[in-house]
């Protein structure tokens, strides 16, 4: 005996997916996502198929894709399997910056409570999917559009390594901190025992664009920690000056690997 495929009317499909039948209809109507066939008394009906493209246009949906990219993406000539495998390795990506969030402001609440000490270090606040695209666009309205594929070059250089951008972030604290180490206790911004730890950092920001980081590249950088006020927000909050420091520093190396 052939076992019968569950189907679902539109109505049915509503209060199983808590999609709106009026959502439905729209996703029909747009070709996004079509009934598997219209009974004789014009009724829609889902098949399995038409359950599993649901749920990952939700899937995307809850990750503030539009429509118009969804169904880019879901006819496109990837399969539904490795769709979905891409999918989730962003939502892990996005959940890991979640945590980090969540931990530096409880360790921020707690030192504002007076419930503990909070360090210099634990300064670095992770920047969420809006600050980046905002300071992405910065760039680019700063430095041209050629920005714009030297940030493309940057974020696939960042997703192929195994730590992401969480160990990358690691790094830049613990080079950050060297340097402020180094500030607090009174070297001026060109002494050379700077050079190993500004060795270190250049290496760093290489890492983090995919792309060597050549003197010109790195005096940008430090003009980038000059202009941009988050960045001399930042480094003033570890300390009164830093911000202009740091960036004396990095200009004093690369005048002096240059020449």
């Amino acid at each position: 005996m052939k076992t019968r495929i569950k189907e679902y009317g539109v109505g049915e499909l509503a209060r199983l997916s808590g999609v709106t039948v009026r959502t439905l209809h729209h996703y029909d109507a747009i070709g996004l996502l079509r009934p598997t066939h219209v009974a004789a008394n014009g009724y829609r009906l889902y098949g399995r198929d038409e359950l599993l493209r649901l749920q990952e246009i939700l899937f995307y949906r809850a990750f503030g894709m539009s429509l118009a990219e969804i169904a880019d993406v879901l006819d496109g000539e990837a399969k539904a399997l490795l769709r979905l495998r891409a999918h989730r390795n962003k939502l892990a990506a996005q959940a890991a910056k979640t945590a980090d969030l969540l931990a530096t402001l409880d360790r921020t609440i707690a030192t504002l409570t007076n419930e503990a000490d909070m360090q210099d270090q634990d300064l670095y606040t992770p920047f969420d999917a809006a600050t980046q695209t905002g300071y992405e666009d910065w760039l680019i309205e700063t430095y041209g559009p050629d920005m714009a594929a030297k940030i493309a070059v940057s974020k696939e250089a960042v997703a192929e390594m195994p730590d992401g951008i969480a160990g990358l972030m690691d790094r830049l604290r613990e080079s950050e901190a060297q340097l402020f180490g180094a500030f607090n206790e009174g070297v001026v911004a060109g002494d050379r025992q700077l050079v190993p730890m500004l060795d270190k950092h250049r290496a760093l920001m290489a890492d983090f664009w995919g792309d060597a980081c050549d003197p010109n590249a790195y005096v940008g950088l430090a003009n980038m920690y000059l202009a941009h006020p988050d960045f001399v927000a930042r480094y003033e909050r570890l300390a009164p000056r830093f911000s202009q420091w740091l960036p004396a520093a990095m200009k004093a190396y690369a005048a002096e690997i240059s020449a």
